[in-house]
């Protein structure tokens, strides 16, 4: 094992044991030297590994975000031509389902994020990171100005279906799928479409869309998910 791959397994091993300890305690009350010790690495190669718990969070919800993603795109792969609202749709439920069994996690991270702005901000910019991962997925290349229109607009979707998917308790997150489908049926109606072609006129009606959504973004879901 090269020293890269060491520190990829310690980085891993450690945001593993924090992602643990995260659905009993905030981030704020994790310490560094338990994380350690719950990881079996030495405290002082876990502080030389790592700046912050902030950054052990960031890099399980990476890590996480890339299975979904991965996943999503085998699932697609196998079914042959898939249109790409339906890609949307899949990488979005398939997210929620891989996130299923850490709801607590994200809970915390949800109210924690709301008295810590500079940890809601990289939080929020990691859910931004994830929406790119799955319009790409889905066959958007990301370019042109409209761009971070349509990764905000499948962001603000995604929030919104949080505040759902943490009361589903359906074993196949049937009213989660619903969700999803109704959030993006309506940006249709209001001619919003989320179709992510590269065409400028879908990129204007994306970011149109995003902004009157995350007019309604406070109180509305989570900023996580």
């Amino acid at each position: 094992m090269n020293g890269a791959d060491i520190q990829t397994e310690i980085m891993d091993r450690l945001a593993d044991a924090a992602w643990t300890q995260l659905a009993d305690k905030p981030p704020r009350q994790l310490h560094i030297d338990d994380i350690a010790a719950a990881a079996g690495i030495t405290a002082a190669a876990a502080r030389a590994a790592t700046g912050s718990i902030t950054t052990l969070i960031l890099h399980r919800l990476a890590t996480l975000d890339r299975q979904a993603s991965l996943e999503s795109l085998a699932d697609i792969e196998d079914a042959g031509e898939v249109p790409v609202r339906d890609k949307i749709v899949e990488g979005l439920m398939h997210r929620f389902e891989v996130y299923a069994p850490y709801r607590q996690q994200i809970a915390q991270l949800d109210l924690a994020g709301k008295r810590d702005p500079a940890l809601g901000l990289r939080l929020l910019d990691s859910l931004a990171q994830a929406m790119r991962m799955l319009l790409r997925m889905a066959g958007d290349d990301l370019a042109g100005l409209g761009s971070e229109g349509r990764v905000l607009g499948v962001a603000v979707v995604a929030m919104q279906v949080a505040r759902v998917w943490q009361d589903d308790d359906a074993p196949d997150l049937s009213v989660t799928l619903k969700a999803i489908d109704a959030r993006l049926a309506r940006a249709e109606e209001w001619g919003r479409t989320l179709r992510v072609l590269r065409d400028d006129s879908v990129a204007g009606e994306a970011e149109a869309m995003a902004d009157d959504q995350n007019a309604e973004m406070p109180g509305d879901g989570s900023r996580y998910q």
